[in-house]
């Protein structure tokens, strides 16, 4: 009972932080940019959002299949029609109950073809690691790319002084430079210390993790699978663009800055309601797109992916469902 309270009041919270959001942006909206918003609606091309939505389908079959590459190599031999439901059966899960989704995904696979859940999790923090990493790349490289723009941005908006934005890097590089020599210095005396034990064991399993990629019989496939899974991301970010008027001269480049950073949202709130449509507004600014046709984008977008993730989940529930009768 405690446990399921627990559930309902993560959900709630999650959710509110989400409306939360769409509330602060809203507000922030003048009365023109508001009648903007709903003009924009009223005038997308809705067979280029349809395009959007099955762009996101295959990014999550893709992942299915890049999943069944690492199973392999635990010895678990799963269809990709199992393998792509149980990854839509999780992300239903995250809307609803963020963070449960990869268990829920593991539980389909234990109850159809009998994989242990703690092998199948397992391979689950290895692609977090991976799809960590190529987030951080490519996080790096929208700023290199854009940087001029990203400098404007923040001296715009948050009303920075670069120089002092420097200096600040300067000193948080200097800080970690001597922290991890009091590290290296006092290291045997905190590997006693029960909180730098589960760091450790943590980091280690991460290690662990990324490296197993390697030791796929396929690796470069497994890596080729994770940018493709980016490609349809930006893809369907592009493919967005043209919904609108406003935004179909925008390019693929915009279309990558505009997906990473907007990325961010899924990381704060359920499958990024509320978040990814505001952050989609405020970065397309600097393509002169007004917030409120960017709003809309954002959640274009946003609805592509999450309406495949609701029809495709729930047929995954009942799919899995019948598979445990039958068994």
């Amino acid at each position: 009972m405690k446990h399921k309270l627990k559930n309902i009041l993560q959900t709630l919270f999650f959710i509110s932080i989400g409306l939360a959001f769409i509330w602060w942006f809203w507000e922030k909206l003048g009365s023109e940019e508001r009648i903007q918003i709903w003009q924009s609606l009223k005038q997308t091309n809705y067979f280029w959002f349809a395009l959007a939505a099955i762009i996101s389908l295959a990014s999550n079959y893709v992942r299915a299949l890049r999943w069944n590459l690492m199973g392999r190599t635990i010895g678990c031999k799963v269809s990709n029609l199992n393998s792509f439901l149980a990854v839509m059966s999780g992300y239903l899960t995250n809307l609803a109950l963020p963070r449960l989704g990869e268990v829920v995904r593991c539980t389909m696979l234990k109850k159809s073809n009998n994989v242990p859940i703690e092998k199948s999790l397992g391979t689950i923090i290895t692609e977090r690691a991976v799809d960590m990493l190529l987030f951080l790349l490519l996080l790096v490289s929208t700023f290199l790319i854009q940087r001029v723009l990203f400098i404007d941005y923040i001296e715009k908006n948050f009303n920075i002084d670069l120089d002092k934005l420097i200096q600040l890097g300067i000193i948080g590089i200097s800080a970690l430079i001597v922290a991890f020599a009091l590290f290296l210095i006092f290291k045997n005396k905190l590997k006693y210390n029960p909180i730098y034990k589960k760091a450790a064991e943590l980091a280690k399993g991460l290690w662990e993790g990324i490296k197993s990629v390697f030791e796929l019989k396929n690796p470069f496939l497994f890596i080729l699978y994770s940018i493709i899974i980016w490609v349809l991301w930006i893809c369907g970010t592009f493919i967005c663009f043209q919904c609108l008027k406003e935004t179909q001269a925008l390019n693929f480049i915009h279309a990558m800055v505009t997906t990473v950073l907007g990325a961010f949202g899924p990381m704060i709130t359920p499958g990024g309601i509320g978040l990814q449509p505001a952050i989609f507004a405020e970065v397309m600014q600097n393509y002169d797109i007004s917030r409120a046709v960017g709003y809309v984008v954002g959640w274009l977008n946003w609805l592509s992916s999450q309406i495949g993730t609701i029809v495709v989940g729930l047929i995954a529930f009942i799919y899995f469902s019948t598979n445990k009768k039958k068994q």
